[in-house]
């Protein structure tokens, strides 16, 4: 079965007449009537009747028919599927790690949204490793993470922008008398800490700069928690400085600088290194730069 003929043959059982579908379609009716005709050869059923001047379907051709609705459907969507994507709309899959996904990327994904309201944006959340298996899968179209300086979190087959900066900051609960001041290491190894899963750009750099054997430390799986739990006195923490901004700005949290933890980390975006990127990926690709730059 060919589209055309499906075509021809839905627009005639809405007619009902072969003159009024030829005059909808912009066909002529001969024209019109060989499709159909060609199509009743082809499945080897009559699918319409003539009575008194008008078509009438039969039990073959109303069967026919929603077969005909649900394929010529489903084209439609598609067509206009591939048009929102041709014109720069369509979903854009991205993932990132915790601290990006809560603390960076809303900021810098607004104006975009704001700019391009055909694009409709899916995020989630993993730690680098996931997000580079799922890029290389075609399961998200870009990702980003923390990674050092001049050491982006994927290589080879990944693509990858700097995007920003963040410090390390030592959380404190409010009011301590440390805040401001510059810890030692060996001062925070005294301390109870707070920390992050294990797999978390976060905690490998606390575990390298302290050593992993951090038996004492309680863990949590969101800097949202580890906040919450330094705030009540529990510990403190290891944390981005993004991460922490509103609750020092509202008095929720006081905090320290541990020099010895090494410099501010770095926000990176990622993408499969190909040619063929959809308009809205450019896109997003473009602005992260321009508002990095």
């Amino acid at each position: 079965m060919q589209l055309q003929q499906l075509r021809f043959f839905q627009a005639v059982a809405r007619a009902r007449t072969f003159t009024e579908a030829a005059e909808r379609l912009a066909r002529s009716q001969p024209a019109v009537s060989m499709q159909v005709r060609a199509l009743e050869a082809e499945v080897g059923l009559a699918l319409v009747e003539i009575s008194r001047r008008r078509v009438r379907l039969t039990p073959a051709g109303r069967e026919l028919l929603r077969y005909a609705d649900e394929v010529l459907s489903g084209v439609t969507n598609a067509e206009r599927a591939m048009e929102r994507l041709r014109t720069g709309g369509g979903p854009l899959r991205i993932g990132a790690s915790a601290t990006p996904a809560i603390y960076f990327l809303p900021d810098h994904l607004g104006p975009f949204v704001r700019e391009n309201p055909g694009v409709s944006l899916r995020l989630r959340v993993g730690n680098p490793a996931e997000l580079a298996e799922d890029l290389e899968a075609g399961a998200i179209d870009l990702a980003v993470a923390m990674g050092a300086i001049d050491v982006p979190p994927w290589e080879g087959p990944i693509e990858t922008v700097r995007l920003g900066l963040d410090a390390l900051q030592v959380a404190l609960p409010p009011g301590d008398a440390r805040a401001g001041t510059d810890l030692t290491l060996a001062q925070l190894r005294a301390e109870r800490l707070i920390l992050r899963e294990p797999d978390s750009h976060l905690r490998s750099v606390v575990d390298h700069a302290l050593g992993g054997d951090l038996h004492s430390a309680l863990e949590f799986d969101s800097s949202e928690a580890v906040k919450r739990a330094v705030a009540s006195g529990m510990g403190v923490a290891v944390l981005s400085e993004s991460a922490m901004r509103w609750e020092i700005e509202s008095g929720r949290l006081s905090a320290a600088t541990c020099g010895a933890l090494g410099g501010p980390r770095a926000i990176y975006a990622g993408r499969r290194r190909e040619s063929r990127y959809l308009p809205a990926e450019v896109s997003l690709w473009q602005a992260l730069q321009q508002q990095a730059a």
